[in-house]
C-alpha cells in the first residue's frame, strides 16, 4: 500500500518471502536442469520477464524399459501406474495398468507385449547407481548432481523415492 512504510514490517515479510521463493527456485534449477544456458534462461525469465523458456522437455514416468533378445527391440512402459503406455520401438501398441504388472523388486523383470518377452534394461550410469544405492543405505545428502538421469530412467520419484523399477535396478548391483 502507498502509505505503508518502505521500512514496516510487512514489507519486509514479504520480501523474506519473495527472497526465499528465489532461492528455492534458483535451488530446484540447479537440482534438475542440467544445461546451463537453460538454467540462465530461466533466471532471466523470472528476474527480468523476458520470454519463458522452451524446456526442459517434461518427463513422463518410465516403469519399463527392455529389450528382446531376437529381434532387438525396446519396450518402453511409460505414463501413470493407471494409465501406461506400451510403446515397442517408438510406436503406441496398448494402454496398460502398470501397478500391478510391474510391482516386483525381482530383477530383472520381464515384460510380456504381443507373444514376446522384453527384459528389463536401465539407462543410467554406473556412477549414478552406485550414488543413488549410497544414499538408500546411507542416507544424507540425495545425488542431486545424477537426479535428471535418475528420473529420466525412472528409478526414482521427484522427492528421491525409488521406484519399483528403481529398487530392481539396484537389485541388479
Amino acid at each position: 500500500h502507498q502509505r505503508a512504510s518502505p521500512e514496516g514490517a510487512v514489507r519486509r515479510q514479504l520480501e523474506e518471502q519473495k527472497l526465499e521463493v528465489r532461492d528455492r527456485f534458483e535451488r530446484v534449477l540447479e537440482e534438475w536442469v542440467q544445461e546451463s544456458e537453460l538454467r540462465e534462461a530461466w533466471l532471466d525469465y523470472l528476474k527480468n520477464r523476458t520470454a519463458e523458456p522452451e524446456g526442459p522437455p517434461p518427463v513422463e514416468p518410465l516403469s519399463f524399459k527392455g529389450v528382446h533378445g531376437a529381434s532387438g527391440s525396446i519396450a518402453e512402459v511409460r505414463g501413470r501406474d493407471d494409465d501406461a503406455q506400451v510403446w515397442v520401438d517408438g510406436t503406441l501398441v496398448e494402454r496398460v495398468i502398470a501397478k500391478k504388472d510391474l510391482a516386483q523388486e525381482v530383477s530383472p523383470a520381464v515384460f510380456r507385449v504381443e507373444g514376446m518377452d522384453f527384459v528389463e534394461l536401465f539407462d543410467a550410469s554406473p556412477e549414478a547407481l552406485a550414488a543413488l544405492d549410497a544414499y538408500r543405505r546411507d542416507g544424507g545428502e540425495p545425488p542431486w548432481q545424477y537426479a535428471s538421469e535418475l528420473l529420466a530412467d525412472g528409478l526414482i520419484e521427484v522427492h528421491f523415492e525409488l521406484t519399483p523399477r528403481g529398487r530392481r535396478a539396484l537389485a541388479r548391483r
